[in-house]
């Protein structure tokens, strides 16, 4: 179910958001997809060139959900049957270690970071998404410090430090962030299993969990990662293809406004998930 914000706002005010999270939300779990975690927002720059959060809003969402849900350990959710909420942040960047660490300790929230490789050796080689925005709106390449913290990625010892911090499991996000279901065998082979490799080297974690870049995968692709041998792989939608451990539906966060928040985890916008995986 989608919501217009007058819709939003006006079901919130008269309590049938808060209603439906009781009924519905609140017995089941949610997966929320985050992206980037930055310092601040850029007055001088529209939305569309700033993806993700600043950390304000991301305290903002941790503090309202943590106020209703229990947040969860990947292993509380894929073996468990208790509601609550399961974090994840998508791509790797460098400031959602940076700006989004401290906020995940201030709340003792754990989280899978779902780092693509691409950008961890070079952080400045964007993933081909923001390189696409930082050459629309920096056509003349005039990059400034706020342009690098939106797309950066981590380094090694950024992501050596995520691999040895308690709330912070690794997963992977395969190498250069392409549309999987467009790519040849031996492709996907690579974006699957050379991440993981990689990632494993540096962090020092076992990487157990994947996440399809732009939610696309197909059968095939769910089949690819679970024969690399990942225990479960994250969607946005799932295309219910008959491996529900490897099509978990994300909730995806973009905003922080708490009537938008309500309708998100209200159980109205994406059913909870009550299937025990693993």
């Amino acid at each position: 179910m989608e919501f217009r914000d007058a819709g939003t706002r006006c079901l919130w005010r008269i309590g049938i958001l808060e209603l439906s999270r009781h009924l519905f939300g609140k017995k089941g779990r949610f997966v929320l997809e985050f992206h980037g975690i930055f310092s601040h927002r850029s007055s001088k720059l529209p939305a569309d060139a700033q993806p993700g959060l600043s950390a304000e809003e991301l305290s903002t969402i941790l503090k309202w959900v943590g106020g209703r849900f229990r947040f969860l350990t990947p292993e509380e959710f894929l073996k468990g049957s208790a509601p609550g909420v399961l974090l994840t942040f998508d791509d790797g960047l460098a400031s959602t270690f940076k700006c989004g660490v401290p906020i995940l300790e201030r709340y003792k929230a754990p989280a899978i970071f779902f780092v693509s490789t691409q950008h961890v050796p070079q952080p400045a080689d964007w993933l081909p998404a923001n390189r696409k925005l930082a050459d629309q709106y920096w056509p003349k390449g005039e990059f400034d410090e706020h342009t690098y913290e939106l797309f950066n990625g981590m380094d090694e010892k950024q992501l050596a430090k995520a691999g040895a911090h308690s709330l912070i499991t690794v997963g992977c996000h395969t190498v250069s962030h392409p549309f999987l279901t467009q790519c040849d065998l031996s492709q996907l082979k690579y974006e699957i299993e050379a991440s993981r490799q990689y990632l494993e080297d540096i962090s020092g974690q076992r990487v157990d969990y994947f996440a399809y870049p732009t939610g696309d995968y197909d059968r095939s692709v769910a089949e690819a990662v679970m024969s690399a041998g990942y225990r479960a792989a994250f969607a946005e939608l799932s295309k219910n293809i008959g491996l529900p451990a490897y099509e978990i539906p994300r909730v995806g966060i973009y905003r922080s406004e708490t009537a938008y928040l309500a309708a998100k985890l209200s159980g109205l916008h994406q059913k909870p998930v009550s299937t025990i995986y693993d």
